[in-house]
């Protein structure tokens, strides 16, 4: 979810040839090079088991619910940020949908945001703590059949590439990186 550039997509459809991975995003725009790769040949960069769907996180398609095995949301901006960490529960409902019961899902978010109270208020954010962020992720997220396993902190060794997430961990000082592994019920 929230794929930008689809380069995540690809590069998880290219390591697991027998998975299908689907991108999620908002924005057509940042879909169409990345879904280009799908319908071009492997020797030339492309790969047969990706998707790029435009939605929003608001309306999920109804056709992909209990579709995924795995989801991964790397570095939420804007109003899926908000939604994730305020948290709005219908959003989180809709993620829940997503996934089959035992599904991972995996939350990357970049922390530093909080650290500026004028970003956050500009982004709709509350001002949270990060050692506080999880433990209220954790409680809203139980209430719509998602079990957050643990929470972590981690510096700039993320463990995802995508083009975003190295903007915001490497090309700037916002270098602190929450990470959520949950499972949805």
């Amino acid at each position: 979810m929230g794929t930008g550039d689809g380069r995540f997509v690809l590069d998880q459809a290219k390591k697991f040839p027998h998975k299908l991975c689907i991108g999620l995003n908002a924005a057509a725009d940042a879909l169409r090079k990345s879904s280009l790769k799908t319908q071009t040949k492997s020797e030339r960069g492309g790969v047969t088991n990706a998707l790029f769907v435009w939605a929003n996180v608001d309306s999920l398609p109804p056709e992909l619910e209990g579709i995924a095995s795995e989801i991964t949301i790397n570095y939420p901006w804007g109003s899926l940020l908000r939604s994730l960490v305020l948290p709005d529960l219908e959003v989180l409902r809709g993620i829940a949908r997503l996934g089959r019961p035992g599904a991972s899902l995996t939350l990357l978010i970049n922390i530093s945001v909080f650290d500026n109270p004028t970003y956050c208020q500009k982004l709709g954010l509350p001002l949270r703590k990060p050692e506080q962020l999880g433990d209220v992720l954790s409680a809203a997220y139980c209430e719509v059949g998602i079990e957050v396993k643990h929470t972590r902190l981690l510096g700039q060794n993320v463990p995802y590439r995508t083009t975003w997430g190295q903007k915001l961990t490497q090309g700037s000082g916002r270098r602190q990186t929450l990470v959520l592994d949950a499972i949805i019920r």
